[in-house]
């Protein structure tokens, strides 16, 4: 009890100084209300407000990780489907490759093809030409000699009656 209780019980205090508090004195039933009322106070906000906080918390921290291993699961998704676009790219660009080879091929047997063709139907042209020629050549060369004939005959039938 403190100095202001020995007052009220009708004792006198021996001086002003004695009447106050020691302050190396334990005053037992003040500190089993401070430890009481601290506890209860602790299991309050333990209840009342850090469980709360600390289930916001956890749930922060679980959104937190499935987001990472969203983002990483998505990444991984993503560098699966660059590597698979770029294989498929390039099979494709091996088989435009291909393609174009066999197309320039095909053309140049197309082009030596019509080259051939074009050289067997000029030399057929030409044989058949020269053929033609060559009769003509020969219908000239009969009819020149039976023009040639005729005039000898002419002439020697001329000069015989000259003479």
């Amino acid at each position: 009890m403190g100095g202001l209780g020995l007052l009220a019980e009708g004792e006198a205090p021996k001086g002003f100084m004695d009447a106050l508090p020691d302050p190396m004195k334990i005053d037992w039933q003040a500190l089993l209300f401070v430890m009481a009322l601290v506890t209860i106070l602790y299991l309050f906000l333990k209840v009342a407000f850090f469980k709360p906080v600390l289930k916001v918390m956890d749930d922060r921290d679980a959104a937190i990780a499935s987001g990472a291993s969203r983002r990483a699961e998505a990444a991984a998704l993503v560098e699966a489907r660059q590597a698979e676009y770029a294989s498929r790219l390039k099979e494709l660009r091996a088989k435009a490759f291909e393609h174009r080879k066999d197309l320039a091929a095909a053309a140049g047997r197309e082009k030596q093809a019509l080259l051939d063709q074009a050289r067997a139907e000029s030399g057929a042209e030409r044989a058949r030409a020269l053929d033609e020629l060559k009769a003509a050549q020969a219908g000239a060369k009969a009819d020149l000699m039976a023009q040639v004939d005729a005039l000898s005959e002419s002439m020697v039938s001329h000069l015989l009656r000259q003479a």
